[in-house]
């Protein structure tokens, strides 16, 4: 009988392996979890950057320029190239192609 019982503690949890389940809720848990462990941070810029952006932006609006602005919008980096037609500092907002983007929001501004 001492075989017997070896055997059975070396194989450890393998008896319940066939067994084993998940809950729907704890799948569609994990779904999102590796979802939001996907998604981009929100940019963090420095203020020299967002000098160097803000001049990017005056000038796009002063003279018409075509510009990409990189920002974030729901997990993840998108991109939106225009001309910029208001800058709203009170809001921290920029507004391109009929579309405001909060300024927090913005990785990149750069000139085409």
């Amino acid at each position: 009988m001492k075989k017997h019982e070896d055997i059975f503690l070396r194989r450890g949890n393998l008896m319940w392996e066939g067994s084993r389940m998940m809950l729907p809720e704890h799948i569609q848990a994990l779904r999102e979890y590796d979802l939001e462990k996907a998604e981009d941070p929100k940019p963090h810029l420095t203020e020299d950057e967002l000098t160097d952006m803000g001049h990017i932006a005056f000038d796009s609006m002063r003279y018409t320029l075509e510009v990409k602005l990189t920002h974030w919008h729901e997990g993840y980096y998108t991109d939106v190239i225009g001309i910029i037609d208001k800058i709203d500092t009170q809001l921290k907002q920029v507004k391109i192609n009929d579309k405001w983007i909060k300024i927090n929001l913005i990785k990149v501004i750069e000139r085409l």
